[in-house]
């Protein structure tokens, strides 16, 4: 499971800013998305496969090809340490939606047009639509 220390300045920021929310690539790391609700947050998470989860609901959605209803009312896209051939695929339906997007890097290279974003002690990068 993931650090609370490495991910609580994220969790904050999307408290603080958003009502609701997709978590987009699960996997095995629910952390945010559980936490975000416990704060309040309507959340969901997506996954190409299915994870089962006490507390969040997971769908099957490959984000390359999103079912586009399952994120209506979305404020916001975010994603932990994605690849990096799947952001612009986010980036895309964030646009289509009219939702932001967040994106917390494996790596520390800078998306062209997102903004570098420190809450705390996490950094992670936002693209406002």
């Amino acid at each position: 499971m993931e650090t609370y220390r490495r991910i609580e300045g994220l969790i904050d920021f999307i408290a603080e800013s958003y009502e609701s929310a997709a978590e987009i690539g699960v996997g095995h790391f629910p952390d945010v998305a559980l936490k975000l609700r416990k704060r309040g947050v309507k959340v969901f998470a997506t996954d190409i496969k299915q994870f089962l989860y006490d507390g969040v609901d997971v769908i099957v959605d490959d984000i390359t090809s999103p079912i586009l209803p399952h994120y209506e009312g979305i404020d916001l896209i975010y994603s932990m340490r994605p690849p990096a051939e799947l952001v612009p695929y986010m980036a895309d339906l964030a646009k289509t939606i009219s939702a932001d997007v967040i994106v917390k890097p494996l790596s520390s290279e800078y998306p062209e047009r997102w903004e570098l974003m420190i809450n705390g002690n996490t950094a992670f990068f936002i693209r406002k639509y």
